[in-house]
């Protein structure tokens, strides 16, 4: 399969590209889950709410994860996710579909240092803050998906299995398609020239809630429309450590055999028009908490 630096460059010009596009796109968005989930579960004393604010792009990340997903069904693939080869190993200097990290993705509690790491990962392709140094952005990745739905005009079964919750939602038609790859874009780096989400109005892009932790100050407009981290103090909360254990056999064999049941419940999502299972979500969280608050490292592994 093309990297994405290859999809951007060489385009998409087969529907056959474009499913296995979209397949990457679901790794990729996977991906971001359990670093973001493992700073999230980390958390002890919080008085600026950082907890609430990752959370809310972890919710987002599953909804990226799930349209993804819906695009694909929707031209006739079948997203591939319940299998020990979608779950990303940590630490990585490489996300799916070959982008290169220059800091290590890895699974650890939040710290200033992880939060430049997930910065990274969601650099912007333009201003205001930021922009991306390489033409194999996320960003542009997902430019590329969309001017591959217009080109080339895939066939869109508007019954397709999908999973319909919050943002997710099922693929009709090309403007649904379109529609939501912008959603993927706007609320991960915003739109040229602003932070914010565009769906959202005033809700900061994934990059900027992130920058203003880094820089523990709001993200504030002047009234000459100029952006600065000069706003209230958003200061950084402390965290639980936590490291991999050695065990055996391992403590993360609940939480992996409850990860691997919530991927299962997910390909049914699509194979079957199952609904997603929110239960095994919040049974997931519960574990992965657990273990951190005893110093260990939840290990994201295929367990069946």
């Amino acid at each position: 399969m093309k990297t994405i630096a290859e999809f951007v460059s060489d385009r998409i010009s087969t529907v056959s590209e474009l499913r296995d596009a979209l397949q990457t796109a679901m790794q990729l968005e996977f991906s971001t889950i359990p670093p973001y989930l493992c700073a999230q579960w980390s958390i002890n004393s919080d008085p600026a709410g950082i907890e609430d604010m990752i959370g809310n792009i972890v919710v987002q990340e599953m909804y990226h994860f799930a349209l993804a997903g819906n695009l694909l069904t929707a031209i006739g693939g079948l997203p591939n996710v319940a299998n020990p080869s979608f779950i990303p190993t940590y630490p990585t200097n490489v996300l799916p579909g070959g982008i290169p990290q220059a800091l290590p993705v890895d699974l650890k509690p939040l710290t200033l240092e992880q939060v430049r790491v997930f910065m990274q990962i969601e650099y912007p392709e333009f201003t205001p803050i930021a922009f991306a140094p390489t033409a194999a952005s996320i960003g542009a990745f997902y430019t590329t998906i969309a001017e591959a739905f217009t080109t080339i005009a895939p066939p869109i079964d508007p019954n397709a299995f999908a999973v319909a919750s919050g943002e997710a939602k099922p693929i009709r038609n090309l403007a649904d398609a379109l529609a939501a790859i912008s959603l993927i874009k706007g609320e991960g780096e915003g739109t040229e020239g602003s932070p914010d989400q565009p769906a959202s109005g005033n809700a900061l892009a994934h990059y900027y809630i992130f920058k203003q932790m880094h820089e523990q100050r709001a993200l504030v407009q002047d009234t000459a429309g100029h952006w600065s981290f000069s706003g209230p103090a958003i200061p950084l909360p402390t965290s639980f450590d936590f490291k991999r254990s050695a065990a055996s056999p391992s403590p993360s064999l609940a939480f992996n055999q409850e990860l691997t049941k919530l991927l299962n419940s997910l390909q049914t999502c699509w194979t079957a028009g199952a609904r997603p299972n929110i239960g095994a979500m919040f049974r997931l969280k519960t574990l992965g908490e657990d273990l951190i608050r005893q110093g260990i490292r939840p290990e994201f592994a295929w367990a069946p």
